[in-house]
C-alpha cells in the first residue's frame, strides 16, 4: 500500500459510465496487465498498488548484456582507482564521465574505459569541486555539477572549461537533471531550521541564476526533525519529455511529476521487508538506491531484494582510517524494477552484484558500486 495517503484515500473520484466500459473492456482483451496491479483516482492522481511478478510474470521482456567493468579496488590504472562514485553520464560521441566525490573530481573515459582527461579538483576557485554529488549532460554534451559545500551548479564544457557558476539559494545535497527551456530540476530534503515543522518540497525548479521558478513534492511528515531528514531521501531523473521521477530510498513510493509541478501517479510494489520507521529515522530499510528513464518512457527502479544482515554490511570511519568490508553469503541483494511509463510493473531483472546508482542513456544502462569503486555498463536488449 501507498505511504501518507490519510484522509485523501477517502475521497475516490467515481469513474463516469464510459470509462467504466472502457476498463471492462481492458479487462476482457488484456487479462494479464488487470490481474497485476490495483488502480484507483484519488483527487486526480492515478495510484498504482502493483502486485507480485508484474505484467511479465517472470518472463522479462529485456536482458542485459555486460559491455565492461570499469574501475575497481584494484585498478591497475591510478586514473581509474576511483574513491565514492556518486553519479555517471554518458555524452554523444561514447565519452564516459565519472563523478568522484571522494575525490572531487570527474573522469573523463572514452568508449572503451580508458582515461582520458581529469576535470575538476578540490578547492573553491572555478572549475573546482568540494562534495560534489550529482552530475548531468545535456543534448550539447554540456555538464551540470551540483556541489554540495560550494553551494553552487557549475556548468561545463565536455573539456571541464567553466561556462556559467550558478549560486544556490541555501546549502545542502542535491540532485540535478537539467530541463527544456534552459531551467534545471533540483531535488533533495533540505534540514529543517526548527526540530519540528513539515518539510519544504522536495522539488525546485531553477532558472540559470538560481532563481527558484517553483516549488512540489510532497514529503512525508514523521513529525520528527531527523526523521524527517533521513526518510525523504530520493532519487532523481527525468524523461526525454520533461517528467520528472522521484524514487525515494526509504519509502515504498516512486512518483511522476509533469515539468509544471503536476503529480501524475505514485506507485508501489510488494517488497519482501517492512518499511517502518525506526527510532528518529535511524533504523530504516532500505528500498531503492536510485531511478532512471529509458528512451521509452520505463521506469527503472533500483530496488533491494532483501536487507543485508549486519556481517555482510562494511564499516568505515571518515578519512578510511578504519575499513571493514562486510562478507556477502549471496549476492541476491539488489534487483532492477522495470515500471511503463503509467506506473505500471512490467517485471524484474536480478543484479548479482551491488548497486548503488545508476543511470540510462539510450540502450546504455550504468550501475555503480561505492564500496567496491566499481562502474558497470550493461547493454540493454530488447525480447520479441
Amino acid at each position: 500500500m501507498m505511504v501518507g495517503l490519510g484522509e485523501a484515500a477517502m475521497r475516490k473520484q467515481v469513474l463516469p459510465l464510459a470509462s467504466l466500459l472502457c476498463l471492462c473492456i481492458c479487462l476482457i482483451l488484456n487479462p494479464l496487465t488487470a490481474a497485476s496491479q490495483k488502480i484507483e483516482t484519488v483527487n486526480g492522481v492515478r495510484i498504482i498498488d502493483n502486485e507480485k511478478g508484474g505484467v511479465w510474470k517472470g518472463q522479462p521482456k529485456v536482458r542485459l548484456t555486460l559491455v565492461q567493468a570499469i574501475g575497481g579496488i584494484e585498478a591497475k590504472d591510478p586514473e581509474l582507482a576511483f574513491n565514492q562514485i556518486y553519479d555517471v553520464v554518458l555524452d554523444s560521441a561514447g565519452n564516459i564521465y565519472v563523478l568522484e566525490t571522494g575525490n572531487n573530481r570527474i573522469q573523463k573515459l572514452d568508449a572503451q574505459g580508458k582515461f582520458l582527461q581529469t576535470i575538476g579538483r578540490q578547492g573553491q576557485g572555478p572549475g573546482d569541486f568540494q562534495s560534489a554529488f550529482s552530475l548531468d549532460i545535456d543534448p550539447r554534451d554540456i555538464l551540470y555539477v551540483a556541489d554540495a559545500r560550494n553551494q553552487r551548479i557549475q556548468m561545463m564544457e565536455a573539456d571541464g572549461r567553466v561556462l556559467r557558476v550558478i549560486k544556490l539559494e541555501e546549502p545542502g545535497i542535491f540532485l540535478i537533471r537539467h530541463l527544456p527551456g534552459r531551467l534545471i530540476a533540483k531535488a533533495g530534503v533540505r534540514r529543517p531550521r526548527e526540530l519540528s515543522g513539515r518539510v519544504p518540497p522536495l522539488i525546485e525548479i531553477i532558472d540559470l541564476d538560481g532563481k527558484t521558478k517553483k516549488s512540489f513534492g510532497e514529503a512525508a511528515d514523521f513529525k520528527e526533525a531527523a526523521t524527517n531528514f533521513n526518510s525523504n531521501r530520493i532519487g532523481l531523473d527525468t524523461d526525454r519529455a520533461g517528467n520528472i521521477l522521484l524514487g525515494f530510498v526509504y519509502q515504498n513510493r516512486i512518483e511522476k511529476y509533469s515539468s509544471d509541478g503536476k503529480l501524475l501517479w505514485k506507485a508501489s510494489r510488494p517488497l519482501n521487508y517492512g518499511t517502518d520507521v525506526g527510532k528518529k529515522g535511524v533504523e530504516l530499510n532500505f528500498v531503492s538506491m536510485g531511478i532512471a528513464a529509458d528512451g521509452k518512457g520505463r521506469v527503472w527502479a533500483n530496488t533491494f531484494n532483501r536487507q543485508m544482515a549486519p556481517e555482510e554490511q562494511s564499516i568505515s570511519i571518515s578519512g578510511r582510517i578504519l575499513t571493514k568490508q562486510g562478507k556477502i553469503a549471496k549476492m541476491d541483494i539488489h534487483k532492477l524494477e522495470i515500471f511503463d511509463p503509467d506506473g505500471i510493473l512490467l517485471g524484474e531483472i536480478p543484479l548479482n552484484h551491488l548497486a548503488h546508482g545508476h543511470r540510462i542513456f539510450g540502450d546504455t544502462l550504468f550501475i555503480w558500486e561505492v564500496e567496491n569503486e566499481i562502474v558497470y555498463q550493461y547493454k540493454i536488449e530488447e525480447i520479441n
